[in-house]
C-alpha cells in the first residue's frame, strides 16, 4: 500500500515499483496549501470511481491510477481490505486523491489538522 508522509508544508505519497506500474504514475507530492481537507468515504469503490485511464483494474483487489468522472480527474491507489482516505485538492492536476489506508478516519484528521493548521 502506497505510503503516506505528512510534513509542515506538503503531503507526500510514496509507491513501491509494483505500485508504480499498477498505476502508471510515480510518487506523488502536493504543498499542503493544494489540501482542501480529507475524508474517509466508503462511497469511492469500485464503478463509483468513474473511468479509467489509464490505470488497473480488477474488481475487488485492485483500483489503481487515473480516473475521470463528471469532468473531475481523480488519482487512485486502492486495495482490498483497506479503508478509502479521499483527499479533496485545489490547483493540481486531480481534484482528488483516493487512497486505501488501514484507517482512513484517523489519517483524515491527521491531514486536516496539518491542512488548516496556520501557516
Amino acid at each position: 500500500m502506497p505510503v503516506l508522509e505528512l510534513n509542515d508544508d506538503a503531503l507526500t505519497i510514496r509507491l513501491a515499483l509494483w505500485e508504480k506500474l499498477a498505476s502508471f504514475h510515480g510518487n506523488l507530492r502536493i504543498p499542503l496549501q493544494h489540501v482542501r481537507g480529507a475524508t474517509d468515504d466508503d462511497g469511492f469503490r469500485g464503478s463509483a470511481l468513474g473511468l479509467r485511464a489509464p490505470g488497473t483494474n480488477l474488481p475487488g483487489v485492485i483500483s489503481a491510477g487515473t480516473y475521470h468522472k463528471g469532468g473531475d480527474r481523480q488519482f487512485v491507489f486502492m486495495t482490498r481490505g483497506t479503508q478509502p482516505l479521499v483527499i479533496e485538492l485545489q490547483g493540481e492536476k486531480w481534484a482528488r486523491l483516493v487512497l486505501g489506508v488501514p484507517d482512513a478516519r484517523a489519517m483524515a484528521a491527521r491531514i486536516n489538522a496539518l491542512a488548516t493548521a496556520p501557516a
